[in-house]
């Protein structure tokens, strides 16, 4: 009898465990986005607008000291030049429009890794 006891009082307690992590980790944060993944937006001129707005992709470098004391070192996006590859270019008609961007650290006209 003191064992189903003990064991119903430790059913109770996992059940009560996972019910309270699902409801904190599924439940909205006060900012109005999921606690699971999702970063809100930090565009000043939507703070006014009661919701959030979702981002998707990565985010830019941090920049500071990165530019060799050149000021002002800003995160930028960089498109590789496209190359010509002769006759695989014809082979692959469906990569013609694909460019791979990254992010690096830029000052003035020259770029540094971030």
């Amino acid at each position: 009898m003191t064992l189903s006891k003990n064991f119903q009082i430790s059913l109770q307690v996992s059940v009560s465990a996972i019910l309270i992590f699902s409801l904190i980790l599924y439940l909205p944060s006060k900012s109005g986005s999921l606690a699971v993944g999702l970063l809100p937006s930090s565009n000043s001129s939507d703070q006014s607008v009661k919701g959030t707005k979702m981002v998707i992709g990565s985010k830019p470098p941090g920049c500071v000291n990165k530019c060799m004391n050149c000021q002002p070192c800003k995160a930028t996006l960089v498109i590789p030049p496209h190359q010509n590859k002769g006759f695989r270019t014809a082979a692959r008609r469906e990569d013609d429009s694909y460019y791979l961007l990254s992010w690096k650290c830029k000052c003035g006209n020259k770029l540094f890794q971030p």
